[in-house]
């Protein structure tokens, strides 16, 4: 440039200047008029309505950053937005909010550009919300979403629930307290899945802790959240988070704000209590009532078997009267028979017995018969088997005196002398007979 204007004179501005033509531009194109703009608060500072304020204001979309700036909130302004806002203040200004406010974009030379804002408003936040409410209902009523979940079946005592919430609020706290501290101490098993419950991505970590609780297969699903202003609860207005408990294969109970508030996640699920604390009343109550139906089952199956033992006790009383009575009866019976047998044997013994003497006597006659028979009988045979004896022993003996006498003719002829004879001769060797060579 400087070659192409030699002689033109490069002009230098200073950082004020440039700072104060910004803040000239800005106040022409904005005409220190107030805009409604819509953010998400970062951070705020504290002492709101008592000295100045100070916020980072960001928006954000798909997890980055658009576009950040600063905001201020006079002190005089900061009374006017509390008188305004009243108890939901407290809910709308903090760290995670989404607001639409009124401001006046300046910009100062040394702080830089800022929005100082004016007013909150409200009106515009709700409008904006219930519009965004009616549009997720609409379209999951279309879908046919509202029903879904409540065709799952709710086991008749839920003994496994999975709790979606955040750990840290009131809500949860009441429900695990007035479930896990009931006087009867039911067996109830709480699987905490935490997420956020306000802010923008509270809704996403929402659905994310149903289809984490989902996967466990619990008894039950329960969605707590505890009171707060219709904005803190418009996450549970979220299509994707509603769509979630609607597809749900798990029945799920919600318990959300006040009694008052109604929020879309209460028409997709199950059963849409008022209260976290009713919630788990409504899960108490479930064990009360099978508690007293077994308390009445008990006491019924007790008077059956009170009654049972009463008519046995009658039967056996009855049984045993006829017992005894025809005990009696028996008794007597024999009592008589055995009357009779004894006159019957004082009668017919003497004759019975003289009859049984003459039988005696006739036997022994009869053994001693047999008796004489019998030894002459043996008498016989023993003399037969003597003679027999005799006869054998006879001729067993002069065998042996024959084979006696071989025996003796053959020693004759091997004897020592016999065989000198035949001119063999005893050798002799140191005066011993030798036996071999």
């Amino acid at each position: 440039m400087n070659s192409a204007h030699p002689n033109t004179e490069t002009k230098v501005y200073s950082l004020s200047q440039v700072a104060r033509s910004i803040r000239k531009a800005l106040e022409r194109a904005t005409a220190n008029k107030s805009w409604l703009v819509k953010a998400e608060i970062l951070s705020i500072s504290e002492g709101i309505g008592k000295k100045t304020v100070y916020l980072d204001l960001v928006e954000e979309a798909e997890g980055r950053q658009n576009a950040k700036m600063r905001g201020i909130i006079w002190a005089g302004a900061g009374q006017n937005i509390l008188a305004e806002l009243g108890d939901e203040a407290a809910q709308i200004l903090k760290p995670g909010s989404e607001v639409v406010f009124s401001a006046r974009i300046q910009f100062h030379e040394r702080y830089g550009l800022a929005l100082h804002i004016d007013r909150i408003d409200l009106r515009f936040m709700l409008g904006e919300l219930e519009r965004r409410k009616q549009i997720t209902t609409a379209r999951l009523k279309e879908m046919g979403a509202l029903e879904w979940n409540r065709k799952m079946a709710v086991p008749t005592l839920p003994q496994r629930i999975a709790l979606v919430g955040s750990a840290g609020t009131s809500g949860f706290r009441d429900f695990c307290t007035k479930v896990t501290e009931h006087p009867d101490r039911f067996r109830v098993r709480i699987e905490a899945h935490q997420s956020s419950v306000q802010g923008v991505s509270a809704a996403e970590e929402l659905a994310a802790g149903i289809r984490q609780a989902e996967a466990t297969q619990p008894d039950l699903i329960v969605l707590v959240r505890g009171g707060g202003g219709k904005l803190d609860l418009d996450a549970y207005n979220d299509f994707e988070l509603c769509l979630a408990i609607a597809r749900s294969s798990v029945p799920v109970w919600t318990g959300i704000g006040h009694e008052s508030d109604l929020v879309v996640a209460d028409l997709v699920a199950h059963t849409a209590w008022k209260t976290p604390t009713e919630v788990a009343v409504g899960v108490v109550q479930r064990f009360e009532d099978a508690s007293l139906e077994v308390d009445a089952l008990q006491a019924q199956l007790e008077h059956l078997a009170q009654t049972w033992l009463v008519e046995r006790h009658r039967e056996f009383e009855s049984h045993w009267e006829r017992i005894g009575s025809a005990s009696r009866h028996a008794l007597n019976r024999q009592r008589l028979e055995l009357q009779n047998l004894s006159r019957l044997l004082h009668i017919q013994a003497p004759a019975l017995i003289e009859r049984h003497r003459h039988t005696l006597r006739e036997m022994r006659s009869t053994v001693a018969r047999a008796g004489a028979h019998s030894l002459e009988n043996a008498a016989r045979e023993i003399r037969h088997c003597q003679q027999r004896l005799r006869g054998a022993s006879s001729r067993h003996l002069a065998e042996q005196k024959l084979a006696l006498a071989h025996f003796k003719r053959t020693l004759d002829a091997i004897g020592p002398e016999k065989t000198m004879q035949r001119g063999f001769m005893l050798l002799e060797r140191n005066g011993e007979v030798l036996s071999r060579v």
